[in-house]
Order: C-alpha cells, then sequence, then structure tokens
C-alpha cells in the first residue's frame, strides 16, 4: 500500500461493493456540510483506491468524500493505493471495513455491516474449525480483533443481522439493547410454542395428565365476537373482562418508561372505535350470562369511567361509580406529565350485577393491596397476578362457579379459577400466549398456581 496525493480526475468509481448503510449520509445537507468541512480543513482521511494502470485508479472507500471533494473544487487527493493484484474479494474487505468507522450508522445497519464483514472473511480464508490459535479459518473472535472490539459485542451484533431475517419486527427496535430484549422475548416464544406443542401432543394417561389437558384445553384460540356464539344463553355465573384499553398501549408504556414489551400480535383498539367496541362485548355477556351474576370489567379511567359506566348500565346490569381498586405499590407508579399531574400507582375495576347476586366475602373493602408480577416473569404485558384474581374471585364467586374470561392475555384467570374449584374458560387471538399459559399449567401443580416466587417483593403489601 501507497500514500500518494493524484489527480482527482484519475479516479474511477466503477462498481461499488458498498452495500446500502444509511441513504440519508448520501443526501444534499450532509454532503454539503462535508463539503463546506474540506473545504476548511481538506482531506483528513485518504481515500482508498486500486491502481488499474499507471495513471489510472478504482475506488475502494471513500465515496462521499469522493463526490465533496468534486463539489469543492479539489484537483487533487490524498490516497491509499493498493496493487493491481487485488482480489475482488479483498476489495469488498476493504470497503466494509472503511465503513465500519462510519459515525451516522444505526445499529442494525452496524450489525449487518460486522456479519458482512465476518461472512467476506470466512469466504477468503475458510470457516475456522478449531479453537487452536494456529488454526486456519475464520472466526467470530478474528473479526472481533480486526474490528478492535469485543468478541461478545461482535457476536451480538451477527446474531442480531441473522435474526432480522427471520424476525423482520426486530428492525423496529430503537437501539440494540432493546433489540436485545426483543431477541430474547421472540426467541423463548419459540421455545415455550414448541414446548406446548409437545406438551399437548402428550397422551393423557393419569387422572393428573387429563386434569392439565382440560386446564390447556381451557385457553381457547380464537376472537371473542366469534367464540361468544357458542355460548349458551344465561350459563355463566360470572365474567372476568380485561379488555384493551383503547389508550394507544405501545406509546403509553414508552412514554412512562415501564420495562415490558409488547409482543408484536398484541391487539389493541383504536380509540375512535373503542365504545363501540366495548358495547358489543358487555352486550354479548350480558346474554350468556345467568339471571344472578356478577361481570368484572377492567378500564382505564381516564378518559373511559363515565362512558364504561354508562354502557354497562345500558346493557341491563347494575352498577355504580365507585370501582374496585388494585394498588400496586410505590414501586409501580405511572404518568405521562409529572410536571402537573401525580403519579398514578392504581387500577379500578367496574362490579356489576345481573340479576341479584350476593358478595360471597361480605364487609371487605373494594381495595386490593397486590404487586404486579415482576416483569422478567410477565407472559404477557398486561399480566396481572394469579393471587389477585383469586382474591377478587372469592369475593364474587363460589365453588363450581362457571366463569368466561373475554379476553385472556396471560391465562392467569383460568389458573385462579382452578386454585379455587371454579369452571373457567376464555378466548385470546395469540398463539404464543397460549403456548405459555400451556407450559405454565404444567409447570406448576392444579389448585397451587401462583405468580408470586417468594422474594421480598412479591408478596401482597
Amino acid at each position: 500500500m501507497e500514500l500518494k496525493i493524484i489527480p482527482i480526475t484519475s479516479i474511477a468509481s466503477g462498481e461499488r461493493f458498498r452495500l446500502d448503510y444509511g441513504d440519508t449520509a448520501l443526501g444534499p445537507a450532509n454532503i454539503s456540510a462535508l463539503v463546506e468541512s474540506i473545504k476548511k480543513e481538506g482531506i483528513i482521511q485518504p481515500l482508498a483506491v486500486k491502481q488499474t494502470s499507471p495513471d489510472t485508479y478504482q475506488l475502494l472507500a471513500g465515496g462521499r468524500r469522493l463526490v465533496a471533494c468534486d463539489k469543492a473544487g479539489i484537483t487533487d487527493i490524498p490516497v491509499r493505493i493498493y496493487p493491481e493484484t487485488l482480489t475482488d474479494l479483498e476489495m469488498r474487505s476493504i470497503e466494509l471495513m472503511e465503513n465500519i468507522c462510519r459515525k451516522d450508522l444505526d445499529w442494525l445497519e452496524a450489525a449487518e455491516l460486522k456479519n458482512a464483514i465476518n461472512e467476506l472473511q470466512k469466504e477468503i480464508y475458510g470457516e475456522k474449525k478449531s479453537t487452536a490459535i494456529d488454526a486456519e479459518g475464520w472466526s467470530e473472535r478474528d473479526t472481533a480483533d480486526l474490528l478492535g472490539i469485543s468478541h461478545t459485542s461482535v457476536s451480538q451484533d451477527i446474531n442480531l443481522a441473522r435474526a432480522t431475517k427471520v424476525f423482520p419486527g426486530l428492525k423496529q427496535a430503537k437501539n440494540k439493547n432493546e433489540a436485545l430484549k426483543m431477541l430474547k422475548k421472540l426467541q423463548t416464544d419459540v421455545v415455550q410454542e414448541e414446548i406446548a406443542k409437545r406438551l399437548a401432543e402428550r397422551r393423557a394417561v393419569t387422572p393428573l395428565d387429563r386434569q392439565l389437558l382440560d386446564l390447556s384445553n381451557r385457553y381457547i384460540v380464537k376472537d371473542f365476537f366469534e367464540g361468544i356464539r357458542e355460548v349458551p344463553d344465561k350459563s355463566i355465573d360470572l365474567v372476568e373482562m380485561d379488555p384493551p384499553y383503547g389508550i394507544d398501549l405501545q406509546n403509553l408504556k414508552k412514554h412512562d418508561n415501564i420495562d415490558i414489551q409488547l409482543h408484536d400480535q398484541y391487539n389493541e383498539v383504536p380509540a375512535e372505535e373503542y365504545l363501540v367496541f366495548m358495547s358489543r362485548v358487555i352486550r354479548e355477556c350480558h346474554r350468556v350470562m345467568s339471571e344472578n351474576s356478577w361481570l368484572i370489567v377492567w378500564y382505564a379511567m381516564e378518559p373511559w369511567s363515565e362512558m364504561i359506566y354508562h354502557l354497562i348500565n345500558n346493557a341491563g346490569f347494575r352498577t355504580r361509580r365507585l370501582p374496585g381498586i388494585w394498588v400496586k405499590g410505590e414501586g409501580q407508579l405511572q404518568c405521562q406529565q409529572p410536571n402537573i399531574y401525580l403519579a398514578s400507582g392504581f387500577e379500578p375495576f367496574f362490579y356489576a350485577t345481573k340479576g341479584h347476586p350476593t358478595i360471597v366475602k361480605q364487609g371487605r373493602s373494594n381495595v386490593f393491596h397486590f404487586r404486579p408480577v415482576q416483569s422478567q416473569y410477565k407472559c404477557h404485558p398486561t399480566e396481572r397476578p394469579v393471587e389477585l384474581i383469586q382474591e377478587i374471585l372469592t369475593v364474587f364467586g363460589w365453588e363450581n362457579a362457571r366463569i368466561l374470561v373475554p379476553f385472556l392475555g396471560s391465562g392467569n384467570t383460568l389458573l385462579a379459577a382452578s386454585n379455587l374449584g371454579m369452571q373457567a374458560f376464555g378466548y385470546d387471538l395469540v398463539n404464543e400466549y397460549k403456548a405459555s399459559y400451556i407450559v405454565r399449567v404444567h409447570e406448576g401443580r392444579p389448585g397451587q398456581y401462583k405468580s408470586y416466587r417468594g422474594g421480598v417483593d412479591d408478596v401482597p403489601f
């Protein structure tokens, strides 16, 4: 390699090997800024070229600088000259190595570039088959050494680059850390789905096997409005409804900086359709409920409280504006605008009657103090602890009560009902949530399912 200053007119761009990393970097604004910088400070980093004849050269790396120099009126330009014997693979390697140092690469572009460099080096040298120091070939560790960064970081980037081909949704991540969390969750989902498939296919031989199979089958993957048509009139004793809140939950969680990630298939209902949607759901539930039964409806107090109250009463139920309250504890405060609003640490639910049922735990407070499920143990973004739901069911339900859960989510209501000897079933649209539920069914023991794992932060307070 030789350092030299040559006429800019002697450089031909030719067929560029450079991949499409960051088109915005080639935009007029960025080129103009680079032109001004070159006029003021000159060329700080030489271009890389391959000599094709005594007086002509092919550009290997530095396309933006070449364009900017031309616009700046530069006639002679510093270059690193590589010999004519350079192979196509070596030329591409030089170009990719040049681009790894660019500051405008986002996490995905950087990951794909490192993966491309690793694959190219393996193509040049062959894949290393041994971990011996003097082993022939190329490995991810060699790529890390070449780039001067840690092997762990290179391995993560290569895995992410490959994973985006299988899980395109990863490309929506804001940064590398978020992408890694999403990938871990997706990989867990795939494993759980396979485990759930095997468990579902296992023959139910013993009474316990049959009990676990029955509990698994109570989670029905189907649209609520389709499934409810098959439920006989006046056959349900209690409905526990945790519907979508119609509040753009994805963005709300981002604003509140809450450490959960919504599944790609999490189904939110647009705000403009929410009241019609909820009216249909509540009326369908009224149809299938028995003469003396209870309706539990979780809701977002802001902005839906008054409207949900009227939908419930208009459907034929009786309720009042004073709801049940789940208090989550100081560690779960949420607030979008802390400069003007106090943080909220609770969620409300309306409890309504059809006919004249009576509360089982008469005199109990309407406040339920239970800590949320820790994020690392959640299989659903809005998951509520089994212990909380179980307490609510003991207040309004009774042994062998028939319970409908229109939106199952984690399926924890089914587990809580099973603990109490109640017969629950329900619907959800996402297969992956059912897979996680089936794994929990088989990992636990009928009558002893729980969310809290014994830590100091995992108990009611």
